[in-house]
């Protein structure tokens, strides 16, 4: 073990060097913070061989031989091995590129940061990331001469013989083969951090299966970068090659091809194994169709890192598994393959951007308190900076390093928790947005500007045409999230009044939401008497959700509200047909309850559907009646709690238009003809309805 002692004064060039020298002998990473001016920087980045630096000027190191990048082409790293690598972060941070190309240095190097040599004026997230540099785990290097070396201790693996296979890659290999050759619908899932060669070890097992017998294999990514390094460990066997930019085949007749996820749905090629890579970025939607169709898969994903899905992505695919198969196995990868347990610069990172943050689970029975926090509280108190982000995370499909620096740096921004004793159950964080002058509101309606930050009040003027969202301030509710174990006991609901509170006390007239929009959240945010405004008319590539936009009126005055969920109501039932035809029929009818502008049927359309359900008149001579009749009766009944498989049926097809085939085989029917004969049977119990209650 090399334990490093106490700041010192000394040469700088010749302790950077043996820094180096003992981070190659234990194969570790370190991060280095370099403090100083152009030329004192110049010559430690120099003394470190084969260093690449990434800058937003490039000009800095003019006089180098080594490779430089601008900070907007420094996603060309990715899939590589480098060296030691120095990132320029004097002028500003781009975190997520930075944690992505982290995981890109090899163990045994160095990980630069060049930072000012006198901070001043700095926002809190940069405060935060400086005084990081004092983590146990990281180096300074001042120009003054002073420096201090990781307190950390360093493990010296030099003679330790490595393995062609980690045991954790070994077990995964062997739980790939089980799905294939064990029982239907068992999957497994692998979760991993990065590095931990998750991705090899599904290739490895394709390579195996493969040659063992002759078998047909698709991997499905979100892109086909995604599984280079599947097919290159797979394509590293004996007797298994290339075919094709994105396949491979076995001298057996075996083959392994890559299918887009959307592809794979649309055509269901036929396979004996399905392997899902990096899961997380796949819709739940998609997923969810895979394991209806296809009854051996495997799925891999990584648990923490830049990707940053979201522990939420983990918590609901986990209970998707539970609700489809029996007796699915998860495999964990903890050894990494590119750097040594231990590894200071992936705990550096963990502890910086806070990856790896969880909710505190021990709840009292407390009664529940809401607390306004300030961001400069954030700021002195790690421990409950941990437990906001990690709540905020748990709960959002979605998340990435950037979110940490919106918490942190982010203006006009009310954060409000609720705790039970010391544990934090809930959270509630808005921006407020709007306020604009006339000539800027115009002309951002017009499209000849746009203005950062304000997402919602933008987003309904320029789609509405309505210029008031943008004069006026308005409060959009950005993230809530409720401990799993407290949800439905009224936080989230608390929450949400509590923001509302606070929008009436800075006379902000209108609140609102933006999020992707699923049953549950419909319901919740319907009950708090919100209306949608605004849906976008492509679904999200991570959630598979559409996004929704839902707002309230907190002051009489606010008239244009009312306004924009009639445009809503104009549009969306002509658009179910075209632009939400994948949309779940349930969430249909919940959106069509109490929605604008529906007309009422007239007394001949009303004839017309009571003769359809008397069997006197057919489908097709009904349909532009029977979409009038039905449609404004999801507008009068909250269908969503009467899930009748023909009102599903109806929905289907009078309302999305799809055809009898696709109808009968999802709602469970033998056909056309007893589809619409169970639709007949529906529409004349609803007209019976209707005519006790006249």
């Amino acid at each position: 073990m090399i334990t490093i002692g106490d700041p010192v004064l000394s040469d700088p060039i010749s302790a950077l060097r043996q820094l180096h020298q003992m981070a190659k002998r234990g194969n570790v990473r370190v991060p280095v913070f370099i403090r100083g001016d152009r030329d004192f920087t110049f010559r430690l980045v120099s003394a470190v061989p084969g260093i690449s630096v990434v800058t937003d000027d490039s000009s800095v190191f003019h006089e180098a031989t080594f490779p430089r990048l601008k900070w907007n082409d420094a996603r060309q790293l990715l899939g590589q091995e480098i060296g030691s690598l120095a990132l320029d972060v004097r002028e500003h941070i781009d975190v997520e590129k930075l944690c992505a190309i982290s995981g890109c240095i090899r163990g045994g190097e160095l990980l630069f940061f060049l930072v000012n040599n006198e901070e001043e004026a700095i926002s809190g997230f940069r405060q935060r990331f400086i005084d990081f540099s004092s983590h146990s785990n990281a180096a300074m290097f001042c120009q003054s001469g002073l420096f201090w070396l990781p307190k950390a201790s360093i493990a010296d693996t030099e003679n330790v013989v490595q393995r062609e296979t980690t045991l954790g890659q070994d077990t995964a290999i062997d739980a790939i083969e089980r799905v294939l050759l064990g029982h239907r619908r068992r999957p497994a899932l692998l979760v991993a951090d990065r590095g931990r060669g998750k991705s090899s070890a599904m290739g490895l097992a394709a390579a195996k299966i493969m040659r063992i017998a002759t078998k047909r294999l698709i991997v499905t990514s979100p892109t086909v970068a995604n599984v280079d390094i599947l097919l290159q460990h797979a394509a590293s066997v004996g007797g298994i090659s290339r075919e094709g930019k994105y396949g491979l085949r076995s001298d057996n007749g075996s083959e392994l091809v890559f299918v887009a996820p959307d592809a794979l749905l649309l055509n269901r090629p036929e396979c004996d194994l399905l392997l899902v890579d990096e899961a997380a970025a796949i819709p739940l939607p998609m997923l969810d169709a895979c394991l209806e169709h296809y009854s051996r898969v495997v799925f891999s994903t990584t648990e923490h890192g830049y990707e940053g899905t979201g522990r939420s992505f983990s918590i609901r695919f986990r209970q998707l598994l539970d609700e489809r198969t029996k007796g699915w196995k998860e495999v964990r990868l903890k050894q990494p393959i590119r750097w040594s347990e231990n590894d200071l610069l992936e705990q550096w990172l963990f502890d910086t951007f806070l990856f790896d943050a969880e909710p505190n689970n021990a709840i009292a029975n407390d009664e529940t308190n809401l607390r306004f926090i300030a961001q400069h509280e954030l700021l002195n108190d790690e421990s409950l900076l941990r437990q906001v982000f990690a709540l905020l995370v748990s709960a959002h499909y979605q998340t990435s390093p950037n979110d940490l620096v919106q918490l942190l740096d982010g203006r006009n921004q009310s954060l409000i928790t609720a705790f039970k004793g010391d544990t934090l159950v809930g959270v509630a964080l808005a921006q407020q947005e709007g306020g604009f002058d006339k000539d800027l509101a115009k002309a951002v309606v017009a499209g000849k500007r746009r203005v950062k930050g304000h997402l919602l009040a933008q987003s309904l003027a320029t789609h509405t045409g309505i210029i008031d969202p943008l004069l006026t301030p308005l409060l959009r509710i950005t993230r809530i999230a409720v401990l799993d174990k407290v949800r439905h006991c009224g936080i989230g609901r608390s929450l949400v009044v509590a923001m509302e509170c606070l929008a009436r006390e800075n006379n902000i007239a209108t609140i609102g939401t933006s999020y992707g929009v699923n049953s549950e959240l419909f319901q919740f945010w319907s009950s708090l008497a919100y209306l949608p405004v605004r849906l976008g008319v492509s679904r999200d590539a991570a959630s598979g959700t559409y996004s929704l936009q839902m707002a309230k009126a907190l002051s009489t005055t606010e008239c244009w509200l009312s306004n924009a969920n009639t445009l809503f109501g104009l549009n969306f039932t002509l658009q179910l047909h075209e632009q939400y035809k994948a949309m779940n029929p349930y969430l249909i009818a919940q959106l069509l309850y109490r929605i604008p502008c529906i007309e009422t049927p007239c007394l001949l359309a009303k004839k017309q559907v009571s003769l359809f359900a008397e069997g006197i008149l057919g489908y097709d001579l009904v349909t532009g009646s029977l979409w009038r009749w039905f449609v404004h009766w999801l507008s009068l009944n909250n269908a969503f709690f009467n899930q009748d498989r023909a009102c599903t049926a109806l929905i289907e097809r009078v309302v999305k238009r799809r055809s009898w085939q696709d109808v009968a085989r999802d709602c469970n029917y033998q056909g056309r003809k007893e589809t619409e004969s169970a639709i007949r049977f529906w529409v004349s119990e609803q007209l019976a309805n209707e005519k006790e209650l006249e």
